[in-house]
Formats: C-alpha cells, sequence, structure tokens
C-alpha cells in the first residue's frame, strides 16, 4: 500500500513487443469522464475482435501530444489481425521494461492510483520511457461493479 491506496509495491517486467484491436479514441481531461461509456460499448461489441490472447482486457493511453490530448483504447491483446472494425485501431507496445502495479481499489478510483503512480515513478531509480501507460483487467474485474482488481503499467527506463 502506498499514497494510502490499496497498491503493491511495483515489480519491474521485461515484456516483448505486444498487439492490441480496440476502440481507440482522441482524448482530453474533459473527456475523462466519458471512458466508462467508451468502455460498455466495447464490452457490447466484443464480438468484434477475433484471435484476443487471453481472458484479460487492456485500457491503453498512449499517442501523447504537446497540448494535453491523447489516444484511448480499450482493447483486446491479438495474436494476429485480421480486418479492423470502423472505430478501432491496432496499437502495439514497444519491447522494454514496465512497471508494474497491482490495485485492489475499485475502478473508479482509477485516477488518483494513476496519480500514486506517476509520483512513485518521479521519485524511484527510474523515469518514464516513451510509450504508452496500460491499465490491465484480468479475469477477476467486474466491469459492471468496477471490484476484482486492475493493474497498471508503465513503460520505464533508468533515471538518469
Amino acid at each position: 500500500m502506498f499514497g494510502g491506496l490499496k497498491i503493491s509495491t511495483p515489480v519491474v517486467i521485461q515484456k516483448p513487443k505486444r498487439h492490441f484491436l480496440g476502440h481507440d479514441r482522441m482524448m482530453s481531461f474533459e473527456d475523462i469522464p466519458t471512458i466508462p461509456d467508451q468502455w460498455a460499448a466495447f464490452n457490447a461489441a466484443g464480438h468484434l475482435i477475433g484471435n484476443a490472447i487471453g481472458k484479460g482486457a487492456y485500457g491503453i493511453v498512449h499517442s501523447y501530444t504537446d497540448d494535453n490530448t491523447w489516444r484511448y483504447a480499450c482493447a483486446y491483446e491479438v495474436s494476429k489481425f485480421g480486418a479492423i472494425p470502423d472505430g478501432y485501431a491496432h496499437i502495439a507496445t514497444p519491447s522494454g521494461n514496465y512497471a508494474v502495479f497491482k490495485s485492489s481499489e475499485q475502478a473508479g478510483q482509477i485516477g488518483e492510483v494513476i496519480s500514486a503512480v506517476t509520483d512513485w515513478v518521479e521519485t524511484s531509480d527510474y523515469q518514464s520511457a516513451d510509450g504508452p501507460m496500460l491499465e490491465v483487467y484480468g479475469p477477476s474485474y467486474v466491469p459492471e461493479t468496477g471490484e476484482g482488481g486492475f493493474e497498471i503499467w508503465i513503460l520505464v527506463k533508468p533515471a538518469d
């Protein structure tokens, strides 16, 4: 637990390049309250994605811009691609070291969890590397209630 939240001490793991397919759109801070609706639409249309790997789903924050916008995808990891449905995108995450934070907080607390994770990175022996941030919702996660825990994965490199 740190930051007053139910978050595990992070572990840093090496991951290869991975591929995801998901409902992807441009976001700003004002758009954050619409993310649950994006997930509801994605969950209702999940059958559109074939070749999914595993039983989890991913929220992927990527393609940050200088004007405080980014892309957010509700996605599944996939083994290969077929046709990409309208409104969906292929997102590739780079190989590298990821700091993995497990949280048992309710998903409504994700903003606070991400803030605590960011604070940890800024005071650790690591710094953020250019790449996405992943929200990992495993098989125990219950979308209807936001319970079951989740993980935050941040691409990191040794601090200068």
